[in-house]
């Protein structure tokens, strides 16, 4: 509900100081902080001033809202002419003759809510700020006790209120160099944290420093002894196994128990070894991945040939492989996801006396497959869950004494689960048994092809032709789809010859566009494929060196060195591929959003859509290579549309130059026919923003004989 405080009609100058003056005081009553009273008085100054300069007379109303939200309105009106470059001065591109133009934007800012009505019959600008939330509790009486005291105070002259407005200047002054000293001492404080950070950076870079050459050191001791170690216990197990073939005669029952302990001994110090000697790799990084597309079902029935051995010594426990959800694929290092089911399982055997241990795998929505190795076994205390996974460490159990093993083996597994992009953990209660979980992602994020990456990469369009782009140079490959995107072709981009093969495998490329050095690896073999496998097409290999006639020999039917120009790889694809050229459409426009906007409505494979930001850049480009049709804005920083159209209809070659005006200017009927004199369309860009439709562009390239059947159809029906 809006109580009336006070109104003033504007007919001299001096009325327009007394609304001022009101604003400031009906702030003041109402609690506003000094800065808000100053920027109420200066915003309503401001409106009234307009107001009576262009209309020559108006009316300041004050309201104060008593609601959720309570605020103070103020509502200047006239009956002037309107203002006809609304959107202009909104935009931040009018300059007036009386001043900069910049009174309505300011105002804006200043307050909390702001709206603008203009018409041919006058113009209404509501201003609004909110009550500080430390004011008083507002009442319908209590704003009836403002207005009373509002009418009954005497307004000032314009001295004294020249008089106030320096002091106020004067107060603002002293409060900006407050601040500016704030902002020194705050400055002198952040200088001093800063030189605090870098030193503090300084040491802890010295710290990571040898943190990292202790670990160089460690990695290559393990490395070292455990290849030390290995050939000895070679020969240990080796002597052994002579021993108890007999080759040398006949052993006594307990000689050949102490020659099994003697091998039994070196086998499980060998098993360290390996453990060791893996963990070393895992950490120097010099694990070799190898993907490979393989499926949970082929996994499970190999773990089950490997693992029969152990179920003969421990024949009251049972082994489940659960073969109902395993025909998920997975593009990975097989024998690392193996490694690691082994070692689980394996501890899984060893440390249930009775029961069964299950293993089952199921998929997730966010492309991994968690791997479950359940066991009813003597399970683990909680507290314990974390320092299995460090190495050499193991949980004091009866068992033990039965199983002794090296501590490196679930350590091993977390290192090579987060090796391939995944994890390991467990849920587990003393004599409830064990749940091991390592959820493995489908697809190795590494240097090679994905199943996640190949089934992202775009299926072909049925109105474009795909053309595959083979670039492991990402700002290449990010040119050549820019080149194709608002073409008639398709790019479909991969960054290595697997991605490439599993997309051809899968779908038939219009062309290929190859280069022939991928990282240290030329892709001859790969063309070579594709020649075999896709005889018919064409194929375009680039190079920053020239390998043109060694491309041609191989099977290329283009070579282009690189850098390579969008006109020459388009020129090449459609003689090569036998498209039809698409039409060349110019956007002319100096407001970027605008043509962001145009081209995403207009991105069609039949248009090939250029761009310019003023009329200059536009006549240039349309006098290098003419377009087949100009969507065009008037209102221009250098040459206006109007002036762009004029000069295009005086030369021969563009006098027929379809051309639409694409404007949010309120055309009066002088220049509306002026326009439609020169034969061009007009649309609106208000109209197109509210539907955001390419309708009224494409109903115009059909009529103007550019666009394709289907489109010409749509628009005849």
């Amino acid at each position: 509900m809006s109580e009336p405080i006070v109104t003033i009609q504007l007919r001299t100058e001096r009325d327009v100081v007394q609304a001022r003056q009101r604003a400031r005081e009906l702030a003041s009553l109402l609690g506003f902080e000094n800065q808000d009273q100053i920027r109420l008085a200066t915003a309503t100054s401001e409106i009234a001033r307009n107001a009576f300069r262009y209309a020559h007379s108006g009316k300041v109303m004050f309201y104060v809202r008593v609601d959720a939200l309570p605020r103070l309105e103020v509502r200047v009106s006239d009956s002037g002419p309107g203002i006809e470059n609304l959107q202009e001065i909104l935009d931040g591109r009018y300059q007036s003759d009386t001043g900069l133009g910049k009174g309505i934007l300011g105002t804006q800012r200043l307050m909390d809510d702001f709206e603008l009505n203009t018409a041919p019959e006058g113009t209404t600008v509501r201003l609004a700020k909110f009550l500080p939330k430390q004011a008083a509790a507002l009442t319908s009486a209590a704003v009836r006790e403002i207005a009373a005291a509002m009418r009954r105070k005497e307004p000032e002259g314009p001295y004294e209120e020249i008089e106030r407005q320096n002091q106020e200047l004067l107060k603002t002054l002293q409060e900006l160099r407050g601040r500016q000293e704030e902002l020194v001492l705050l400055n002198r404080e952040l200088e001093d944290t800063n030189r605090g950070v870098v030193a503090l950076y300084a040491e802890l870079d010295e710290r990571a420093d040898y943190l990292r050459r202790a670990s160089e050191l460690k990695t290559r001791f393990l490395s070292n002894v455990s290849h030390e170690f290995r050939t000895p216990l070679n020969s240990i197990i080796s002597l052994a196994r002579l021993l108890l073939d007999k080759m040398d005669g006949e052993l006594t029952s307990e000689q050949e128990k102490q020659v099994r302990y003697i091998e039994s001994s070196a086998r499980d110090l060998q098993d360290m070894v390996n453990d060791l000697l893996d963990l070393a790799k895992v950490e120097a990084g010099k694990i070799k991945i190898r993907p490979k597309r393989f499926e949970v079902q082929e996994l499970f029935s190999a773990l089950k040939g490997m693992l029969k051995p152990l179920l003969a010594d421990n024949s009251s426990v049972e082994l489940v492989f659960d073969d109902s959800t395993t025909r998920t694929q997975l593009f990975t290092d097989e024998g690392k996801v193996s490694q690691i089911l082994r070692n689980l399982i394996s501890n899984a055997l060893k440390f249930t006396p009775k029961g069964s241990v299950r293993v089952c795998a199921h998929e997730t929505d966010h492309g991994t497959v968690i791997f479950e190795v359940e066991d009813t076994g003597i399970g683990i205390a909680p507290e314990q869950h974390e320092a299995i996974f460090k190495e050499f460490t193991q949980v004091e159990n009866p068992l033990q004494e039965r199983h002794r093993g090296t501590g490196l083996g679930l350590p091993l597994c977390r290192n090579l689960a987060l090796l391939l992009g995944g994890s390991v953990w467990l849920r587990s209660a003393v004599g409830k048994g064990s749940s091991f979980f390592a959820e493995i992602p489908l697809a190795y994020r590494g240097e090679s092809a994905t199943i996640e990456e190949t089934a992202t990469l775009p299926v072909p369009e049925f109105h474009r032709a795909p053309v595959l782009i083979l670039e492991d140079n990402q700002k290449t490959a990010t040119l050549f789809e820019s080149y194709l995107r608002h073409s008639e072709f398709q790019p479909i981009v991969v960054a290595d010859v697997a991605q490439a093969e599993v997309w051809i495998a899968r779908h038939t490329p219009a062309a290929v566009v190859a280069d022939i050095y991928m990282g240290n690896d030329p892709a001859w073999g790969f063309m070579t494929g594709v020649r075999d496998k896709l005889p018919g097409v064409p194929l375009v290999m680039t190079s920053a060196h020239d390998e043109a006639q060694r491309a041609i020999a191989k099977g290329a039917d283009v070579f282009l060195l690189k850098p390579v120009a969008r006109e020459d790889l388009l020129r090449e694809l459609r003689r090569l591929t036998v498209q039809e050229a698409p039409r060349r459409l110019l956007i002319v426009d100096d407001n970027e959003v605008s043509r962001y906007i145009l081209r995403e409505l207009l991105d069609r494979p039949w248009l090939d859509i250029a761009e310019a930001s003023n009329g200059t850049d536009a006549i240039r480009l349309i006098n290098e290579d003419r377009p087949d049709a100009v969507i065009l804005d008037l209102l221009m920083p250098d040459v206006s549309g109007m002036d762009v159209i004029k000069r295009l209809r005086r030369e021969l070659e563009t006098e027929k130059l379809p051309i639409l005006v694409y404007t949010s200017k309120a055309l009066s009927e002088t220049e509306r026919a002026d326009i439609e004199g020169l034969n061009s369309v007009i649309v609106r860009k208000d109209d197109v923003a509210t539907k955001l439709s390419a309708r009224p562009f494409l109903d115009w390239l059909a009529s103007a004989g550019l666009a394709p059947e289907t489109v010409v159809s749509e628009h005849n029906a």
